[in-house]
């Protein structure tokens, strides 16, 4: 077989082998132009199906999922400046280095030149996320927006929430994009899915947890709510906000006041607030850096 040319026009390019596969998986592998396959010196070459479902990108978020024990392996770019993270990631986990072309590839966007695949996550019920006796859950009504999905799991995991409830049919999925978002922090936070959301608030109260709806027009303001007691802060989405009737099963509707002219605050920014709230009122001691 003749070298390949790589001159201008006839550089190796990176293809996906799609072939008969599922769509949420994808073989990679870099090809010349006549297709033969062109293995990198030092590298080694990666041939075997990566479900997509299960990769993520961005440091801090291979960082956390790597501490976790979730990761499989990590796809780690070319040409990378030095940074501590990725000393402590290479120490924690298998990585492969890769072309970066190669990881654009399977990690489309802001991927700061690296990727993870996962560990399947474990799947919690409601039921053994509630025998854990935690003292602070954060439930997600229709939050859709996988960014805004992140953020809010990021600011439960920081206050020290024990766990999130998330229904099945109306929230954005944990993509790769929600688990960039959040930091890394929703492969630390034990999360429940749950067929309804009205249901399971019934479920969290007989569990002798308050239950405390985020609503912009609640009746008591943030600080005049006791949040040392047991509780559970419903945050609803963008635009639709809490449905009626999660909202009606709820002990208590709270509300971040305002001085603006803009009604409130979205749904990140309010779940963070008022998750600081119940880190204020039981003074907890911050972490040292």
């Amino acid at each position: 077989m003749q070298a390949p040319h790589l001159g201008l026009g006839n550089e190796p390019r990176f293809a996906r082998d799609l072939g008969e596969q599922a769509p949420d998986r994808v073989q990679a592998r870099l090809v010349d132009p006549a297709g033969e396959h062109l293995p990198r010196p030092g590298h080694e070459v990666c041939n075997h199906a990566i479900s997509l479902s299960r990769l993520i990108h961005g440091r801090n978020a291979v960082l956390e999922a790597a501490r976790a024990g979730r990761v499989i392996k990590v796809y780690r770019a070319t040409g990378l400046g030095h940074d501590p993270r990725l000393d402590e990631i290479a120490k924690l986990t298998r990585v492969e280095v890769v072309p970066p072309a190669k990881l654009d590839a399977m990690a489309p966007g802001v991927n700061q030149g690296i990727a993870a695949e996962l560990e399947p996550r474990r799947e919690w019920t409601l039921k053994q996320l509630l025998d854990t006796n935690p003292t602070l859950l954060v439930a997600l009504d229709s939050v859709l927006d996988p960014q805004n999905l992140g953020a809010i799991l990021r600011s439960a995991e920081v206050a020290g929430s024990e766990g999130a409830i998330l229904p099945e049919h109306r929230s954005a999925p944990l993509s790769p994009a929600a688990v960039k978002a959040s930091s890394g922090a929703s492969e630390l936070l034990p999360i429940a899915k749950v067929s309804g959301l009205p249901s399971a608030i019934a479920d969290v109260k007989r569990a002798g947890i308050w239950c405390v709806a985020l609503d912009p027009r609640g009746e008591i303001p943030a600080w005049d709510f006791d949040f040392t007691q047991r509780v559970c802060i419903v945050v609803g989405g963008e635009g639709t906000g809490i449905h009626r009737l999660v909202k009606e099963r709820c002990d208590a509707r709270v509300r971040l006041p305002v001085i603006g002219h803009v009604a409130s605050f979205n749904a990140s920014a309010a779940a963070a607030a008022l998750l600081y709230e119940v880190m204020r009122q039981r003074a907890i001691p911050a972490s040292p850096t």
